[in-house]
């Protein structure tokens, strides 16, 4: 079946920036609910490939420590020369990636840049390529955009993502949880108690850079060797059991600290092929370490972070303590507040009340007055006189003036007066 003759796919699936082609591929089947095996039958490539480590584009070769050495130029055969283009078949992996290019409806080199140039040791085991950053996850959980992995998550090396510094974890338990406000939850939390761990380490920014130079050196296909104790630097990351642990992001984080026993503990517990390059200080001689001492490594970390805890909850338990050795004095303030505040507002209602009285005698005073005035006992002068302030502060004189008007004799000869008599 040639490639002209594959009807393509109905979905148009394209490999994202820096995607991995194991994550693309799962992406494309799962668009057209399928495997990766039935896809593969579908367009007539080899379904054996499914099952194969397709994300190095690099044929296997040996280990870099049983690597023949090369010979000299004087000394090598000549080359023979190259096939006849006509006679030339193209191998497997090239015939699956011209009929996903066709079926997609996607060029061969978008394809051909989600393989990574490093050999197949230098990846993660196939079953740990779900190892990525919970906090892009998190974004294109947002964002609306699919989750993928990422070419430089599946190399060992690699232990941050480069976008926000954060230590790789492994993502297989929130994958599961699709898309859902449970995974955004999860994602959060994981990037909240991976930033609390980091800040238990004392990284050591050489270090971090030097994988990253690493990293993209694998994934073009480069040899690593531009520094001087790279390659060992490279196998104690590489060959090594702690890629397979739970805490491997705290293992890889140890190693890059400048806390060399620590990071020396870890390489003969797990085992490493070679040490990292210029570490402080070694491990005292005597018995090796064992997996207790991983446990009790560990038990620290966890108890640094219970004696934080302590220390916040001591720092409540003075503050309620201070409070309540402060409640009697603050309680009696209290008292004596209300009490103030009462004795205010009666004072207030008292002033009020006078000044009502007081107010209500001055009107009784002027119409009196005004009573007198008009009938002729008393002058302008008096009258004028019950409008100053005296008059309110000293009632009982003008009282006894009104008394003596309203007794005088010339005020009974008005009242007996037509008009103004008394009617019972």
């Amino acid at each position: 079946m040639s490639g002209r003759e594959i009807e393509p796919l109905a979905f148009r699936v394209k490999p994202l920036p820096e995607e991995c082609f194991e994550s693309w591929l799962r992406r494309l089947a799962a668009r057209h609910e399928t495997t990766p095996k039935a896809l593969f039958r579908h367009l007539g490539i080899d379904a054996a490939l499914a099952d194969r480590d397709l994300a190095a584009s690099a044929a296997p070769a040996t280990s870099r420590a049983s690597a023949p050495l090369a010979a000299p130029a004087w000394w090598a055969a000549p080359a023979p020369a190259p096939a006849p283009a006509a006679a030339r078949v193209p191998d497997r992996r090239e015939v699956m990636v011209e009929r996903l290019a066709w079926a997609t409806m996607v060029p061969a080199k978008a394809i051909s840049r989600t393989f990574v140039g490093c050999e197949r040791g230098d990846l993660l085991p196939p079953a740990l390529r779900s190892i990525g950053c919970a906090q892009c996850w998190l974004d294109w959980l947002v964002s609306g955009a699919p989750w993928r992995i990422e070419r430089s998550w599946i190399l060992r090396v690699t232990t941050f993502c480069d976008r926000h510094a954060l230590l790789l974890t492994d993502l297989a338990g929130i994958m599961g949880l699709g898309r859902t406000q449970a995974a955004e939850r999860a994602l959060a939390a994981r990037v909240a108690r991976t930033r609390a761990q980091m800040a238990l380490f004392a990284f050591v920014k050489t270090r971090v850079l030097w994988n990253g130079m690493i990293a993209r050196e694998q994934i073009r296909g480069g040899r690593s060797g531009v520094r001087l104790g790279s390659e060992r630097y490279c196998s104690a990351l590489v060959g090594n059991r702690f890629h397979y642990a739970p805490v491997r992001h705290l293992l890889l984080a140890a190693l890059h600290t400048s806390d060399g026993l620590k990071a020396g503990r870890w390489e003969e517990i797990f085992r490493f092929d070679a040490q990292p390059a210029r570490l402080p200080r070694k491990a005292a001689p005597g018995a090796g370490p064992q997996l207790s001492d991983l446990a009790a490594a560990i038990a620290r970390v966890g108890l640094r972070q219970l004696d934080r805890e302590r220390r916040r909850l001591a720092m409540v338990c003075d503050q309620l303590e201070q409070a309540k050795r402060n409640y009697p004095r603050a309680h009696l303030m209290q008292g004596l507040k209300a009490r103030r505040a009462a004795l205010a507002r009666e004072v207030r209602d008292a002033a009020t009340m006078e000044s009502a009285a007081a107010s209500a005698q001055r009107r009784g005073l002027q119409q009196a007055l005004f009573y007198l005035q008009a009938s002729g006992m008393v002058g302008a002068a008096m009258s004028a006189g019950c409008a100053e302030p005296d008059c309110s502060a000293n009632g009982d004189l003008w009282r006894a003036r009104l008394a003596a008007c309203f007794d005088a004799p010339r005020f009974r000869t008005l009242l007996d007066l037509p008009g103004h008599g008394l009617r019972w």
